[in-house]
């Protein structure tokens, strides 16, 4: 599985089923806003820490529970858990997560790492540059707190619990087919390393035997 991580409004779901289009992929859709509704969350409201937590930890059960009816088929996805991860610590400043919610916040991070390591084989961020317009359904088109996001998902990515072979794409690689094939490069490089490491664990198979 593929995964376009980022903040809203940069541009992923357009990128997702354009690659999806040409490759051949299928293009996954978790609808996490029909999640929300049915869970009965409003993100537009304000919600104490705890809160936002037991939501997100419903949240990526469901997700997961997506990605695993679609285990072993070839998809491209413009949501993963690093993005819900990201959302959640932007909440986490100041004084907002209370003593008895710091052991649990870190389980969910491990929890978003773990999934991220199951379901994907392919992680690439795709960072702001496309112009902001508002449009009705999607995300706030503040500047300051999509850069906040990218910062902490550029961070995630690069943590190094998280496997999935990991790429960005430039910010000055803006136009879809500069960015798709920029996913083909980066699926390429991936799927060739990984028969590298294929190949040296048969070989280290066979000076065992």
């Amino acid at each position: 599985m593929i995964g376009l991580t980022g903040a809203h409004r940069v541009g992923k779901t357009t990128l997702a089923k354009g690659y999806a289009l040409k490759s051949g992929a299928s293009y996954l859709n978790a609808s996490v806003s029909a999640i929300n509704r049915d869970l009965g969350f409003d993100c537009t409201k304000e919600h104490s820490f705890a809160e936002r937590l037991n939501h997100q930890e419903k949240l990526l059960a469901r997700v997961d529970a997506i990605y695993g009816e679609h285990a072993g088929e070839e998809i491209i996805t413009d949501r993963t858990p690093l993005d819900m991860l990201a959302y959640t610590m932007a909440e986490a400043h100041g004084d907002r997560v209370a003593a008895e919610d710091q052991e649990r916040f870190q389980r969910y991070v491990q929890n978003c790492i773990d999934v991220t390591n199951r379901r994907f084989g392919v992680l690439l961020l795709v960072q702001p540059g496309i112009p902001l317009v508002e449009e009705e359904g999607s995300g706030q088109a503040n500047a300051a707190y999509i850069e906040h996001l990218n910062t902490l998902i550029l961070g995630l990515t690069a943590d190094e619990r998280v496997k999935p072979i990991h790429f960005y794409i430039p910010r000055r690689t803006l136009a879809v087919n500069d960015r798709i094939e920029a996913i083909e490069f980066a699926v390429g490089r991936a799927q060739a390393r990984t028969m590298q490491i294929i190949q040296a664990e048969r070989g280290e198979g066979a000076l065992l035997h």
